[in-house]
């Protein structure tokens, strides 16, 4: 991974920013060719090797005050499971924070209204073809 591009990946804080971190950490290995790795573990040497260099810089993405949930990992895998065991909340309960935080909308808290309706677009698509 070019550390150009993961210098813009944002930080996993949690469940308030899990999607947007996992969005950008998904685009970033396809540029890099590591994508493969959230899905399998690697089986040769070289595989491994590159496993395992995925995984530290996967890990470097995330706040270290969730190195506690990460730190037993060993393959890329393993921490990409792990991660969205923690913080994907595809429940109820984060249906109805979507909810709210749609209803909770305010004009005035956007620049401009594309920025307000593109926002609240986003939030109600998500919400509807999520669930």
């Amino acid at each position: 991974m070019s550390s150009s591009y993961l210098a813009n990946v944002p930080k996993l804080k949690g469940r308030e920013n899990f999607e947007d971190w996992a969005f950008a950490i998904e685009n970033l290995l396809v540029l890099e060719g590591a994508e493969q790795f959230i899905k399998q573990e690697g089986t040769d040497a070289e595989a491994r090797l590159l496993d395992a260099r995925t995984r530290a810089k996967l890990a470097l993405t995330v706040d270290s005050s969730l190195f506690v949930h990460i730190k037993e990992t060993k393959t890329t895998k393993e921490l990409w499971t792990k991660l969205h065991s923690l913080f994907d909340d595809s429940g109820f309960s984060r249906r109805i924070t979507l909810l709210r935080h749609l209803i909770s909308l305010r004009l005035e808290n956007y620049e401009n209204m594309t920025n307000y309706v593109t926002n609240s677009r986003n939030i109600s698509t998500f919400m509807w073809n999520r669930f």
